[in-house]
């Protein structure tokens, strides 16, 4: 372990991420709530370490220890202060049947009990305005016609409040939906009925006006593939999964290509890669611009555009607010002369979505997409670079280069499988055996042909020339 830390010692910026990550870990596993005033105490903490070591020369090994304590200090106060911020009424537990009238935020991805809605209420029966939850999530009944985001609707069913994990250490659906703002879930016991309300408040109403804009996209999509492709379609792109049916879900989970449908690390960087390599090809096909920009940092910014209207289209969950922040990271290191790809580029990334989301450290999602960029990352940076043959035979080149491809598909899928295999195991229990396989043969397919194709239909739907993409 000295000889690794000596090692690691040249490189010590890359573990400021993950000192953060564990203050906020600890501050998440407290067994109490501490004080407002811990978290100042900790920053005031954080602030002296930082200022000891920049007034006195330490030596190496103290000062970089300070140095991460300050930021795991800084990781327990941003835990602490980020639990303020978003502190709301949760709806109490046994109030039995309530009725309920409110907005409908977005449609949910279905659960095991059937379709499900987000919903802004507007009043709920026996609860005051200080007691309503901002936010609910409602499950429907089977037969129930969804309705599109932005209306106005009654029910009445059960409300109670978010559950809490099953076991000691399992899941804590609580604690997610705290944070997101989710003081209540429950389940419909009489069909849904459109009703008039008041205008909503404008932050609201942009929101289920994007949200409405999405359901509507991919409900054209469905319509226009059917639903047996156009669900999964219309997942990819929109971030909606009520069209896809049961079995497929149930084979994407079993065979290790949930992700697919999971907006998240791998759709961002496939748009924002795939609109980079377009925008760069355009400017080098037009001599008197690439003589006179630069075509890589103006691809840049047309991918962080790209990235930042794909965020919106999905509807920003969490998985893909972070894919975004490390694309961004990305993006801008090309637009300050940095490497895009390195493990610096990946810490900030990390450092950068903590600060904003300490939570995320506590969730299957963020861990397993940093394990398996990390590893990724960590992969290219060993991966040997031969040197390029000038003049080779074009058949001998697509020869080398389908070799190299190939080899650096099966090495990527089981790098980032085994990084993220512990956390499958702790989290859910379970290991697609034939995950490595499945992810070879479909990548290619999603990577090259479906996501850029479903982007430019998407693009275009509102055209109507959606279809033939």
């Amino acid at each position: 372990m000295a000889d690794q830390a000596l090692v690691q010692s040249d490189r010590w910026t890359l573990w400021a991420p993950v000192a953060f990550g564990i203050g906020a870990a600890l501050y998440l596993s407290l067994p109490a709530e501490p004080l407002v005033a811990v978290a100042f105490l900790a920053l005031a903490a954080a602030g002296g370490l930082v200022l000891a070591v920049s007034r006195w020369s330490l030596g190496k090994p103290l000062t970089i220890a300070l140095t991460l304590a300050a930021f795991m200090l800084a990781g327990f106060a941003a835990g602490k202060l980020r639990t303020q911020s978003v502190r709301a009424p949760i709806a109490p537990a046994g109030g039995g049947v309530r009725a309920i009238e409110g907005f409908v935020v977005d449609v949910a991805s279905p659960g095991q009990g059937g379709p499900r809605l987000l919903l802004a209420p507007i009043q709920v029966s026996g609860l005051s305005a200080a007691e309503t939850p901002i936010r609910v999530r409602v499950t429907l009944q089977d037969d129930d016609v969804l309705p599109a985001p932005g209306t106005v609707i009654s029910l009445r069913g059960m409300l109670n409040a978010p559950p809490p994990p099953a076991s000691p250490g399992s899941y804590d659906f609580a604690r997610d939906a705290f944070f997101d703002g989710i003081g209540g879930v429950g389940f419909a016991l009489t069909p849904v009925r459109e009703v008039q309300g008041a205008p909503p408040p404008w932050r609201l109403d942009l929101e289920m006006k994007i949200n409405a804009a999405r359901w509507a996209l991919a409900k054209q999509i469905v319509g226009e593939m059917g639903p047996e492709s156009g669900g999964l379609a219309a997942a990819m792109v929109t971030g909606h999964e009520a069209f896809i049916p049961k079995e497929q879900v149930e084979a994407l989970r079993a065979s290790g290509l949930a992700h697919i449908v999971s907006i998240s690390g791998l759709h961002m960087a496939i748009v924002g890669g795939f609109t980079f390599a377009l925008v760069r090809l355009g400017v080098a096909a037009w001599p008197w611009l690439a003589l006179r920009v630069s075509s890589k940092k103006v691809a840049a910014i047309v991918g962080l555009a790209a990235v930042g209207g794909y965020l919106i289209l999905s509807g920003a969950p969490s998985p893909a607010e972070r894919a975004a922040i490390t694309a961004g990271a990305a993006f801008f290191a090309i637009l300050v002369d940095r490497r895009a790809i390195s493990l610096h580029t990946l810490a900030i990334a990390a450092l950068a979505i903590m600060i904003f989301q300490p939570e995320a450290v506590t969730e299957p999602g963020f861990q397993m997409s940093f394990a398996a960029t990390t590893a990724l990352v960590a992969l290219a940076e060993a991966w040997p670079r031969p040197a390029k043959e000038i003049n080779t035979p074009w058949p001998i080149r697509i020869v080398q280069g389908v070799g190299v491809w190939m080899a650096a598909s099966l090495g990527a899928s089981f790098v980032a499988g085994l990084a993220t295999g512990p956390f499958a195991m702790q989290h859910f229990n379970r290991v697609a055996t034939f995950g490595l396989a499945a992810n070879l043969l479909v990548a290619p397919i999603s990577s090259f042909l479906m996501m850029p194709a479903l982007a430019i239909g998407a693009v275009l739907a509102p055209l109507g020339l959606g279809g033939v993409p």
